[in-house]
């Protein structure tokens, strides 16, 4: 594999980690780590390591704690060094914690990548997400989302 289709694979295997959180796949989620991953949220906690931790976290995250979660995944660096990488994503999101408001983030992912023979994969996230916004509740209705949002497990008109 050639320097410009490792980093085509680190790209596709972020593009995996945000294509999960919007489809609400806990399981998903955590099928990009390593199997001793770790993922590394400051703001959330002690870290989490381990596959099927990460799964238990994340399907905890998408069918409990939130009610909304739609994240982008935004302009990124990767710099590859033999079978080890690091990356850096700039990402958004919408998310309404379940029982409360919408909030808007801005943040960062920031990644160590390892290749396994199963290909790239997480060996750690460190997410960082500075930048956050309460939005006014007013005129804000999931009931109203087209219907390519079905995939989130919103109800779709």
């Amino acid at each position: 594999m050639g320097h410009a289709d490792d980093e085509l694979a680190i790209r596709s295997l972020a593009a995996a980690y945000t294509d999960a959180v919007n489809r609400r796949d806990g399981e998903g989620m955590a099928a990009v780590y390593a199997p001793d991953g770790i993922l590394e949220a400051p703001s959330a906690g002690s870290p989490v390591q381990g596959i099927e931790k990460l799964a238990k976290r994340f399907k905890r995250l998408v069918e409990e704690e939130r009610e909304f979660l739609m994240q982008l995944t935004h302009s990124g660096v990767v710099e590859i060094d033999g079978d080890r990488a690091t990356a850096r994503w700039w990402f958004s999101e919408i998310k309404r914690p379940t029982g409360k408001g919408f909030e808007y983030i801005l943040g960062t992912y920031q990644d160590e990548v390892v290749r396994l023979k199963s290909g790239w994969r997480f060996a750690r996230r460190t997410v960082a997400a500075p930048f956050r916004w309460k939005l006014p509740s007013d005129g804000i209705s999931t009931q109203d989302l087209p219907q390519f949002l079905a995939l989130t497990g919103l109800p779709s008109t």
